[in-house]
């Protein structure tokens, strides 16, 4: 983007989506149509700027209460809020290319990977774990699954046999993160002198040798290494029963060394010390469709899984790398809720009931609270309208099939058509919490109606089928109103034009 203004608001969401990996679209739209709105509604930028961080502090009172009618308190006795969440994540991103029996399943999942990164058993300061993902061509998506533990590609010549003579775990590990390939040009960053009448590649050789020799000797059983190893040096360690596992790569360094407990030997020129070797609780293979891997099973309660995810071609193997980057933030969205046990009605009906409360907290409060903050009645009701059209439009912005959004006149929800009903006209609430009847009243939305405060539900035991992250959608909707009031207050703009 060319435009500062923009540029700085499109950083701001990056931001938070970083931190919180959801509400990146709320945030973006509620930040544009409350500066859109303040131009619209000839607000003067000081009283916009006064009135909307009187009105973001009303928002953080009323979702953080005990009274407010759309948080929902995430049970973790039972998974169908996680799944829910899981749930709405996935259906909010159309690039994954699921239908609703897969998004189900996927959302299971994620929520399973999320129960497998929390660590158990673990005494002071708990670090989560970690969800490798990777795909597998042949099956379909409802064959995808979750493995505790890491799996990897089966190495070459290993045998099932090879497993059952090393027997019960657990097994010491070693992990190289520096070429053994036997290379001068990959020896690292290091001054070589070579004498004359010596042979360099065949004295590293030796020095592999030498490595392997010591390994044995420490009673290693898998010896892992980033990149190449050596044929001659993975010979001699397959003669001497160690599991050999080659080309490891960067991205999974810090899993493999996660759950084993092994720290990366970065040099060959020296002997392995004693506090570099892992253990795995054990060694098996597993069938994946038709691709078999490797499981290396934690033996220090490293929290550590596998999602495996599935699909029938390479081309739509491809398209599901979008929902494995999906997974992995949704996965986060999950972990937020350990700190705040809290989610939002999804699917609108949080911004439906936002708006709707503080319109009407602040009808009756209007004189006094205009007059502490030293602006005019009118400009303080203006301001309050622009608040609350800005929420609406980002409930409007979900529906896009052209259906009418309507807003009921008790409990502050949005609707849309059932386009699924056939004998009759029905609407169906955004987030799945409440069911139609013909004496709910409802009107369209952003339309001008009286004011009421949201019924709050109480002993309501069905569960909404959307849900957003709590914390996310906290976040997001404070930054949004820093940033549009930082927007209205600029100036003056300098550049470098050096």
């Amino acid at each position: 983007m060319s435009e500062p203004l923009l540029k700085l608001i499109s950083t701001a969401l990056q931001h938070h989506t970083t931190r919180y990996s959801d509400s990146g679209l709320f945030m973006g739209i509620f930040t544009l149509t409350l500066i859109e709105n303040t131009k619209k509604y000839g607000l003067r930028t000081s009283t916009a700027i006064k009135v909307y961080k009187h009105l973001v502090e009303q928002c953080n009172v009323y979702l953080k209460g005990d009274s407010c009618g759309c948080k929902v308190p995430v049970e973790f006795s039972s998974c169908d809020s996680l799944v829910a969440l899981a749930h709405s994540m996935i259906t909010s991103k159309p690039a994954c290319m699921l239908d609703s029996r897969e998004t189900q399943q996927i959302s299971s999942l994620i929520t399973q990977a999320f129960l497998y990164s929390i660590p158990c058993n673990s005494s002071g300061t708990a670090c989560f774990g970690r969800t490798v993902t990777i795909g597998i061509e042949g099956q379909s998506v409802n064959h995808s699954s979750v493995f505790p533990g890491l799996l990897l590609d089966v190495p070459e010549m290993l045998l099932p046999g090879d497993l059952e003579r090393l027997g019960d775990g657990p097994f010491k590990v070693v992990l190289f993160g520096v070429s053994l390939s036997g290379d001068i040009s990959e020896v690292g960053d290091v001054a070589l002198e070579v004498h004359r009448g010596l042979n360099p590649e065949r004295d590293l050789l030796q020095q592999l040798l030498k490595i392997g020799e010591q390994v044995v000797k420490d009673k290693v059983s898998l010896f892992a290494c980033q990149k190449v190893v050596h044929p001659v040096l993975q010979h001699y360690l397959r003669e001497h029963e160690v599991v050999v596992i080659e080309r490891l790569g960067l991205a999974l360094m810090e899993p493999f060394a996660k759950i084993t407990g092994a720290r990366a030997v970065a040099s060959l020129f020296s002997l392995v010390p004693m506090e570099a070797y892992g253990l795995v609780a054990g060694l098996c293979f597993q069938d994946c469709g038709s691709k078999k891997l490797l499981q290396l099973l934690s033996s220090k309660h490293a929290a550590i899984s596998t999602m495996v995810l599935c699909h029938r071609n390479e081309t739509m193997l491809e398209e599901l790398k979008v929902c494995a980057m999906t997974c992995q933030r949704a996965e986060h969205v999950l972990r937020l809720t350990l700190r705040e046990p809290y989610a939002l009605l999804g699917g609108g009906c949080t911004e439906t009931q936002l708006a709707t409360h503080i319109t009407h907290m602040n009808q009756s409060t209007a004189p006094t609270t205009a007059a502490a903050l030293g602006i005019s009645h009118s400009e303080f009701l203006m301001a309050v309208e622009s608040f609350r059209s800005s929420l609406l439009a980002v409930a409007l912005s979900l529906e896009h099939d052209g259906q009418d959004c309507l807003i009921d006149l008790t409990y502050g929800h949005r609707w849309v058509m059932d386009i699924s009903s056939q004998t009759e006209v029905k609407h169906t609430c955004g987030c799945g919490l409440l069911e139609d009847r013909s004496n709910l009243e409802k009107t369209h939305l952003n339309t001008a109606c009286q004011t009421f405060s949201p019924v709050f539900l109480e002993n309501n035991d069905t569960q909404p089928k959307v849900l957003d992250s709590f914390s996310a959608k906290l976040n997001a909707l404070n930054v949004a109103v820093e940033m549009a009031s930082l927007v209205l207050d600029v100036k003056y703009i300098i550049k470098d034009v050096n």
